[in-house]
């Protein structure tokens, strides 16, 4: 350790002496920062002057903000924080929340000059006021009563950093420390370990939209030669992949499905090609609630030495626990040696408020490439670890508290809840003549389909809607997520409903050619799908006149 900093000192002071010998040689002064920059960029060049310029940073870096809070910023071990086994009882995490809120900068104060345009607000003064204004349940001895004092006390986290922004990590300290712990939290629940860091983003899409960015930038730094890189993923891999491949100028190859519904192993590895730099699985993919063979990629990104992002988005907060209760769930995390990162939603069965995601990764070293720096703003330094300028102090401070209240068991019994919910949903579909669950679904997730011609989902859907029900409907499936909202009882009425609505489908072919049902089927027979495109953008431009 002590010959590498004498070498990095050596190589500064080299640099800054041959600099400045050149600019004297020839009467150049001003000239001297821009020769440094260019000779610095040929010293980079050299076998192992990066890592050594880095680790230099690092630790200069390290040093700097030991000055700024050796408290906060301490150096040691790291040791992965979990979720609490038991979540905190009401009175400890507002103890919590009034000792972080101690250490904040009123921003009301009139000494602060950026980041909080609100004006003050009495009622929220203090914690002790704040609290007045939610009405408590009066006893948590009931598990109704018990999620209401959960529900609550998100609120209160979210409404105490409701105006902060935490854009810069120094100005609110609590701010980061949430968000560090929630990530720290996350990444221990997915199997990660204390190297593990990330970012609490805005929801799945900013997550997702995180890592092609992230992976692109690795690619450019350590494989140039790459011009037009690519990404490997299913064809039921979330929208928003393709969205970030628009927005990063990346192409996503999707590899189609088996019959069954599973990835196709065999065209996933044509696929690969030398300007890789990305492959994908999701657990679970969102169209038919199954999680992607995450094994057999992970297998062939180590032949490949290629890295693989997870997305967990809406898994994430479901399938550890559903692994805990005995069911089948196959190995999707950080345990598989080839995931470097992976995207779980807080505000999905993390239940968390809207909208917050976390984006981990399983060290710093490939985090870094998601961080964006402008050094030249007049304004002075500018990075962003993520999309977002302004990040709203209120979803990073709930999702740690979520994390806290809930606590493992709490989430087991969410889990628990609504897999039963799910099964007997499953099972009271596929006894309805005619219809079919799709594929194997490993969670709360599901998608049916009709095996008779007569009986078409759409026109069953329009049909269901009513009765009162909110179907999500795909290109060719009928799709539903059991929501903590869901009980056994309204899953039978369900069911009851669907049955009588198959019926009347039967009945009245008619039914087929109206409503949405009319549009899906028009959407199935159009070959160029560029113009379904063009319809979407028309539908929602119009939509938002």
């Amino acid at each position: 350790m002590a010959a590498l900093l004498a070498f990095a000192s050596l190589l500064r002071d080299l640099l800054v002496t041959l600099v400045l010998a050149v600019c004297l040689s020839i009467g150049l002064r001003e000239g001297a920062i821009e020769l440094a920059r260019k000779l610095l960029l040929v010293v980079r060049q050299l076998p192992g002057i990066n890592w050594v310029i880095g680790w230099v940073l690092r630790r200069e870096v390290r040093g700097f903000l030991r000055q700024l809070d050796p408290n906060s910023f301490k150096t040691g071990p790291k040791v992965g924080l979990a979720i609490p086994q038991k979540g905190l009882s009401q009175e400890k995490l507002l103890d919590e929340l009034k000792r972080r809120k101690k250490v904040e900068i009123d921003p009301h104060t009139g000494k602060i000059f950026a980041y909080v345009y609100t004006s003050k607000d009495a009622r929220f003064d203090t914690v002790e006021k704040a609290f007045d204004l939610f009405q408590w349940p009066d006893s948590a001895s009931n598990e109704e009563s018990s999620q209401d004092s959960k529900s609550a006390i998100v609120k209160m986290f979210f409404h105490a950093f409701m105006h902060e922004n935490a854009l810069n990590p120094l100005v609110f300290p609590s701010l980061r420390q949430f968000e560090v712990e929630t990530v720290a939290m996350v990444a221990n629940m997915l199997n990660g370990d204390g190297n593990c860091v990330g970012t609490v983003t805005s929801g799945g899409t900013e997550s997702l939209l995180m890592a092609i960015k992230t992976y692109r930038d690795r690619a450019r730094s350590l494989f140039p030669s790459i011009k037009h890189p690519e990404i490997v993923a299913p064809l039921t891999v979330h929208p928003a992949f393709e969205k970030a491949a628009g927005y990063f100028d990346v192409k996503i190859v999707h590899v189609p499905l088996n019959p069954n519904l599973t990835v196709n192993m065999t065209e996933y590895k044509k696929a690969i090609t030398p300007n890789t730099i990305l492959l994908v699985a999701s657990a679970t993919e969102y169209c038919y609630g199954m999680v992607d063979p995450v094994e057999e990629v992970s297998q062939i990104a180590m032949d490949k030495g290629l890295p693989v992002h997870v997305d967990s988005c809406i898994g994430g907060f479901m399938l550890p626990w559903v692994e805990k209760l005995g069911y089948k769930v196959p190995v999707f995390d950080f345990r598989l040696p080839a995931v470097m990162s992976m995207s779980a939603d807080v505000h999905k069965y993390g239940l968390g408020a809207k909208g917050a995601s976390v984006i981990v990764y399983r060290s710093a070293s490939i985090r870094k490439y998601q961080i964006f720096a402008y050094p030249e703003w007049p304004g002075g330094l500018f990075a962003s670890p993520s999309m977002a300028g302004t990040r709203p102090g209120g979803n990073i401070a709930s999702s740690w508290a979520v994390l806290q209240c809930m606590g493992q068991d709490g989430y087991t019994e969410v889990a628990k809840r609504l897999m039963e919910i799910a099964t007997h949903m499953k099972e009271g579909i596929q006894s309805i003549e005619g219809l079919y669950v799709c594929g194997t679904p490993h969670m709360t997730i599901f998608s049916f389909a009709s095996s008779d011609k007569k009986l078409g989902v759409f026109a069953l859907a329009d049909l269901m809607e009513t009765k009162g029900w909110k179907i999500e409907r795909q290109l060719e499936t009928l799709h539903c997520t059991v929501l903590p909202s869901h009980t056994l009882e309204s899953a039978n009425d369900f069911l009851k409903d669907l049955k009588e609505a198959c019926l009347t489908v039967k009945a009245d072919p008619s039914l087929a050619k109206k409503g949405s049902a009319g549009v899906y089927g028009m959407v199935g027979v159009i070959p160029d799908k560029a113009i379904v495109k063009d319809f979407l953008i028309e539908f929602f431009n119009e939509v938002y006149s």
